[in-house]
């Protein structure tokens, strides 16, 4: 078994190796991390049924972790397969039936820098609850989580997530915060025949929620796990300690007060949206086995040379003890004998969860097979490694067909638009078969499973700590023609779609997307002083941010007139496969101006209406 070099640590849960329990359901794709940050999560690949961790597969059965195992590290640093016995497959869910509730969960990202995504949500779900839409649905829940789930048990000084406000356990928001009213106390709202009769009255107390969620959350959205766990989850984490004898974390016990609130908020007899609203790249890290490193301040460590491509079978982690089979010593590796760790310079905290496998030799985040099963399958992985019934598929009532993700994510408005709109006044996004028929999941998500990983084609969704302008091979939006423009720019509306590039190198990554601020915020020493969340302090100005430019062109300010969203990678391959069953929007609005009819975020409640119309009535 591998090990790292805490000297006594097993490197098994967190890379699949297979170690304990290694039956669970057989995944549909493999998952894991890729070259500039497009997380694999492949159709096709080595079946598993090995030692070691990382291929990517369609057969044998997943790990305990959720990550894959095949004959030797293969084609994705996680996904696919493990050796072990496999459960028997799901049964058949019946037919979907017409049903006439809707339980609506909003995932809110509440880190820094989001306060603009969470107004423009809470005009649009407004605007679909007071039939902006038609919304076919007599007997709602509405419920919000966040995106912040803590440090996965780092405790030490200086790691990340550990502050109280950067956890709120994916418990509903209407308890976690002080002062909200709720329905009967429990967390979330209803209007129907045994709620409250108003919608208006919901919709006043949905604003306040939205608003509680703050801007104060951990900088490591686990956007996608934060609704797993509430919604999905057999044993949702209580506590997760880290044990000094292995270095590894283990969930200690369950959280009951999630299990209460799913039982109250999710019915049998529903059809369930979920909506997720972030601005950055989900960072859903595993709460077993070698997470936390994600949020420990040490450096991480290096990866071997392979990891140039990090769907080569001798990319691994140089903190190993033991080299891959058929690959060159980890010893000799001309990357490995600079350490096995990397210098601080070159692991930005900002950066921890942005390509892993390429930097680290391992990828410590939930695969993204485990969330298309959470949404389509009878049986769950808990986070303490068993496998429980799925409880959005308990009683048989609901179909797959009925529960519906919507993802308003790092992606430009352009790549999604139809074509009436890409030009024309307003915005229509394409529905999920017009994505497929015109291809345009290469465009914006391009193949994380090929070797090397086929970056996207849009060099806008390349996720990249550099200027992409000076160093990609691709330069214009394929669907835009929008061309990247370098970061010595002056003009923040050099191109339509982010502005240009910025001067970021090793920092941050590149923006997707820009747009103007409703408001321009103000990032003078009294906001920094209040910790105010703001982009354009004065020691941001040598990154040249399109930001803190004036509309018309200049200098970067102190004064911030834009917000802005980067790729998006890993929601952008769950909801391309769940397919009809997902509605993708950007987080980057085109319409902002607010007496506008597709105003915000108002187009992806139009296309998630018109898809629970059909889930009401199959």
């Amino acid at each position: 078994m591998r090990r790292l070099a805490f000297g006594v640590s097993v490197l098994a849960f967190a890379l699949g190796l297979g170690c304990g329990k290694t039956h669970a359901p057989s995944g549909p794709q493999g998952g894991g991390g890729s070259e500039v940050g497009a997380a694999g999560d492949g159709t096709s690949g080595t079946p598993g049924g090995g030692a070691t961790a990382g291929s990517s597969g369609v057969s044998g059965s997943a790990s305990k972790a959720g990550n894959g195992g095949g004959a030797s590290a293969g084609a994705t640093s996680s996904g696919g397969a493990a050796g072990g016995s496999t459960l028997p497959p799901d049964g058949p869910i019946p037919p979907a039936a017409a049903l006439h509730k809707l339980d609506l969960l909003l995932m809110v990202d509440n880190s820094r820098n989001t306060a603009e995504k969470q107004r423009l949500l809470k005009d649009a779900v407004d605007w679909l609850l007071k039939g902006g839409a038609k919304l076919a649905a007599d007997d709602i829940h509405v419920g919000v989580v966040t995106s912040s789930l803590g440090s996965h048990g780092a405790t030490g000084t200086g790691d990340v997530c550990t502050k109280p406000t950067e956890n709120d356990h994916a418990q509903l928001l209407g308890v976690v915060r002080p002062g909200l009213t709720t329905f009967k106390q429990s967390g979330f709202l209803a209007w129907g025949p045994a709620a409250d009769p108003s919608i208006d009255t919901v919709i006043a107390e949905l604003d306040p929620m939205i608003d509680a969620a703050g801007e104060l959350g951990c900088g490591y959205e686990a956007s996608l796990e934060a609704w797993y766990r509430f919604l999905v989850d057999p044993s949702p984490p209580g506590s997760i300690l880290v044990d000094p004898s292995t270095q590894t974390a283990r969930v200690t016990s369950v959280d009951e007060i999630v299990l209460a609130q799913r039982k109250a908020f999710l019915r049998s007899d529903s059809v369930l949206a979920i909506v997720m609203v972030t601005d950055e790249n989900d960072c859903s890290v595993q709460d077993q086995g070698y997470g936390w490193l994600i949020a420990r301040a040490a450096p991480n460590f290096r990866s071997t040379s392979a990891c140039v491509n990090p769907n080569d079978a001798c990319c691994q982690s140089c903190g190993e003890a033991s080299t891959h089979p058929g690959c060159p010593p980890i010893a000799n590796d001309s990357e490995c004998v600079k350490g096995s760790t990397l210098a601080q310079s070159a692991d930005n905290l900002n950066l921890r969860c942005f390509d892993q496998k390429r930097r680290f030799g391992f990828d410590l985040l939930y695969p993204i097979s485990r969330y298309t099963d959470a949404l389509t399958r009878q049986t769950a992985w808990g986070s303490d490694g068993e496998i429980g019934a799925n409880p959005i598929f308990v009683g048989l009532m609901r179909h797959p067909s009925q529960v519906i993700l919507t993802g308003i994510v790092g992606v430009p408005w352009q790549d999604l638009a139809d074509k009436a709109s890409l030009t024309g006044a307003g915005l229509t996004n394409l529905t999920a078969a017009e994505l497929l028929a015109q291809d345009r999941w290469k465009v914006i998500v391009g193949d994380p499973t090929a070797s090397p990983p086929e970056r996207p084609t849009d060099p806008f969704m390349i996720e990249a700590d550099y200027d992409r302008a000076m160093l990609s091979s691709v330069h214009a939006n394929p669907i835009s023609g929008d061309v990247l423009v370098p970061s010595t720019s002056m003009d923040p509306q050099a191109n339509k779609i982010n502005g240009h590039e910025s001067a970021i190198m090793g920092q941050d990554l590149q923006a997707a997307c820009i747009f103007p601020l409703g408001t321009p915020k103000v990032c003078d020493t009294a906001a920094h002083d209040a910790g105010a969340s703001c982009r354009c302090y004065a020691t941001d100005s040598p990154i040249n941010s399109a930001l803190c430019q004036p509309p018309a062109a200049g200098s970067p300010t102190t004064t911030q007139s834009y917000e802005q969203a980067s790729p998006g990678i890993r929601h952008l391959q769950l909801l391309q496969s769940l397919g009809d069953n997902a509605v993708t929007a950007s987080a980057c609005p085109k319409v902002t101006t607010p007496d506008a009819a597709d105003y915000g975020y108002r187009p992806a409640m139009k296309a998630l209406a018109a898809r629970l119309e059909r889930a009401f009535n199959p």
